[in-house]
């Protein structure tokens, strides 16, 4: 063989050695790609079934809360249910429950009429207007932020003032996308409704909650934490001040208000005008609550969101559940 063949053999076995390298490189890279996802659908499994056994505890803790609350003169305070932390191998879960029968619903901006259209509910966008006015929103954010919720939300496809927004602009963003025309499933939903930003959330979500019904909004006065005299403020309007409706709650009786005739005879509603749709939306036990489940499982972060209900016969079911990471 002479150096002229000799050098092209070299060559032959050395591009056919770099190519083995790469289809064994790219072997290796595809391996450890599909034992890390085999590894990431473990862990979210393994952190949903975590999430499940929580979802049962809680909805037998509310079980026997609600129990309790009947049958004790002291009413036991949402704001004294305790975050549940339980350590496992590789992390930890997290679980809270919130009432939301003390917040804002979303829904409560729309109802369902005689043909099946979700179409504006004027006393809920009374409601929100008295929360954002109560939160120092200026009016005309308030409108903003108060019509373009609802033609998201709404059967429609034409705006209901010139604040709102439907297909027509979603439609022509960098990333289109269409408004979803039916009722909000999670608060988190906002951040893609136009006028809702981060800080707008931030103000929002200690006060607003997304209940699978509409037209409704029924408050428990007695489970309204001391901290948000703004929920009271919203139910009644700006004839109630925020400074009232702070008394209010200070005073309320360790077993809560029994019943309308009480909480209505407080000295600080004594001398409003109280409209009988507020009348009507105040109630004095919880039906609806939230529990977020957050399950840190070695490096992959879970979040359930279930939405619980308590039956006339105090069974406690799940009405929905969403899940994702944090």
């Amino acid at each position: 063989m002479n150096k002229k063949e000799g050098g092209a053999a070299l060559v032959l076995v050395l591009l056919v050695f770099a190519i083995v390298t790469v289809l064994g490189i790219t072997s290796v890279d595809r391996i450890h790609y599909s034992i890390k996802e085999s590894s990431d659908i473990s862990f979210k499994q393994q952190s949903f079934w975590y999430a499940l056994g929580l979802e049962s505890k809680a909805s037998s803790f509310i079980q026997e809360m609600n129990r309790d609350r009947n049958l004790s003169t002291v009413m036991i305070s949402d704001e004294n249910i305790p975050t549940i932390i339980v350590e496992i191998e590789g992390g930890q879960i997290e679980g809270s429950i919130k009432d939301l029968t003390t917040c804002f619903n979303l829904n409560g901006l729309v109802y369902v009429s005689g043909d099946n259209q979700l179409i504006v509910n004027q006393a809920g966008i009374d409601r929100f207007r008295n929360l954002l006015r109560v939160l120092r929103v200026e009016d005309l954010r308030q409108d903003k932020l108060i019509y373009s919720l609802v033609d998201w939300i709404d059967s429609n496809d034409f705006t209901e003032d010139v604040s709102g927004a439907e297909d027509d602009f979603y439609t022509r963003l960098e990333s289109p996308y269409q408004s979803a025309n039916q009722s909000i499933f999670h608060v988190n939903e906002l951040i893609n409704i136009k006028n809702y930003d981060a800080e707008t959330l931030d103000l929002l979500l200690p006060y607003i909650c997304a209940l699978p019904q509409t037209g409704s909004n029924f408050i428990n006065v007695n489970a309204i934490k001391k901290s948000q005299p703004e929920i009271l403020v919203m139910l009644f309007g700006e004839s109630l001040s925020l400074v009232s409706a702070a008394n209010i709650l200070s005073d309320r009786p360790l077993s809560g208000f029994a019943d309308r005739e009480e909480f209505l005879s407080h000295p600080e509603l004594s001398n409003i005008s109280l409209s009988n749709s507020a009348i009507n939306s105040i109630k004095f036990n919880s039906d609806f609550y939230q529990l977020t489940v957050k399950v840190k499982n070695f490096e992959y972060p879970f979040v359930l969101n279930s939405y619980l209900q308590v039956l006339d016969s105090g069974r406690v079911r799940v009405v929905k559940r969403s899940q994702g990471v944090f």
